[in-house]
């Protein structure tokens, strides 16, 4: 049996990361590392929280007397620190792993004093490439940090490269998607019909956030292309955003795509449903969340995938086995979106193993393990066998 483990998240809402956080620590309870969760109070009108999300999971979550919001000020980050300070106290952790930067840096201002007591593990949710830069440097070194752990190999090597980290104060450890809640399925009755698609269309989703960011330039001029050579492929978006109307909806307009790019915006209830419909999932950048989840969750269910040669999409995709991996201008879109339009026992084989990988590389069970093995390391245990009894 592990030792008990205090997660910290500077967020109140369940959304972004805040759910793979909570099944992580949930996953790590069960493999015999207790795991509670420090998280934001949050404000009265709050219908979902993540910390009442974690209690109804079975997890200790602490909500009560922490703002954990770089809004709250000096005053308040001083009392997260005190209050953090006495709750690692009292609960005799030896072992503290936050998730974000703000929660980061009230952590080791915390164990400030307690350093060699208790060891701080991050989690570096972003997927980001990292500079050479100095802040950053002290930020992610030892005099803050005991260990960093980042998304992918790449990102490892960047950080041991450019912030001048010792190899073993890094580790790359997968993100994750519960591979018995996304499952193949078949999608409800009528509902492709419901949502505008034919029974003989070619479907490729896109679940993202509508921001600038994420390349939906690309993918419009990437669907006019299409659309001039075939009316049978469609091009599903989930998602909403702030600036959706001047992003998404109005250049939908000026450029004639309303047939062929559907705006299906943000899908709570029947979000598995609506994945069910599609044949493909397309991804150009990840979010907020570098993990990126949904591309994750359509793999699960059996879904080829078409993605960009950025951030961590590459390591979930392998080009030609479980989906296409391209440089996403407008022209090698267009075309990769033919392509896979036209071979249906393509889409069946890439989804097929796409779904293996994920229950062999980025499941729960998998990804708990290596933070496990990180833990054993950190606290200077012998790991033991990954299937020990």
């Amino acid at each position: 049996m592990g030792e008990p483990i205090l997660h910290v998240y500077a967020d109140y809402k369940w959304t972004g990361p805040s759910g793979p956080v909570a099944r992580l620590c949930r996953e790590l309870s069960r493999q015999g590392w207790r795991s509670d969760l420090v998280c934001a109070r949050p404000p009265p009108e709050s219908e979902r929280s993540l910390g009442s999300r974690a209690r109804e999971m079975g997890l200790g979550a602490f909500e009560e007397g922490f703002c954990l919001d770089s809004s709250c000020g000096l005053r308040g980050a001083m009392r997260d620190v005190k209050a953090l300070r006495e709750l690692i106290r009292e609960g005799g952790y030896r072992l503290v792993h936050c998730h974000g930067s703000w929660d980061h840096f009230i952590c080791a201002l915390a164990l400030r004093r307690r350093r060699g007591a208790t060891s701080l593990v991050r989690t570096d949710h972003r997927g980001r490439a990292y500079r050479r830069n100095p802040f950053w440097r002290r930020f992610y070194g030892p005099r803050t940090l005991d260990h960093l752990i980042v998304l992918s190999d790449r990102y490892a090597a960047q950080a041991v490269d450019r912030m001048k980290l010792a190899p073993d104060s890094v580790s790359s450890v997968r993100g994750a998607v519960d591979t018995e809640e996304y499952r193949p399925v078949q999608p409800p009755p009528e509902l492709r019909k419901r949502l505008g698609l034919g029974a003989q269309d070619v479907v490729f989703g896109v679940v993202a956030r509508v921001q600038w960011h994420r390349r939906f330039d690309v993918l419009l001029e990437a669907a006019l292309r299409v659309q001039r050579q075939s009316r049978r492929i469609k091009i599903a978006v989930c998602g909403r955003g702030t600036h959706k109307r001047e992003i998404l909806d109005e250049p939908l307009a000026r450029l004639g795509l309303e047939g062929t790019v559907l705006p299906l915006g943000y899908r709570t209830d029947d979000y598995m449903d609506v994945l069910s419909t599609f044949d493909a999932g397309l991804m150009l950048a990840p979010g907020s969340d570098g993990s990126c989840r949904a591309a994750l969750q359509m793999a699960a269910m059996g879904k080829p995938l078409l993605v960009a040669r950025r951030g961590t999409l590459p390591d979930i995709v392998v080009d030609g086995e479980t989906g296409v991996v391209i440089d996403d201008s407008p022209a090698n879109l267009a075309e990769a979106m033919l392509q896979v339009a036209a071979d249906r026992d393509a889409r069946r084989r890439w989804g097929v193993a796409g779904r293996r990988r994920m229950q062999e590389h980025f499941s729960l069970s998998v990804q708990a393990e290596r933070v496990r093995q990180v833990y054993e390391k950190v606290l200077g245990r012998r790991p033991e066998p990954a299937h020990a009894p």
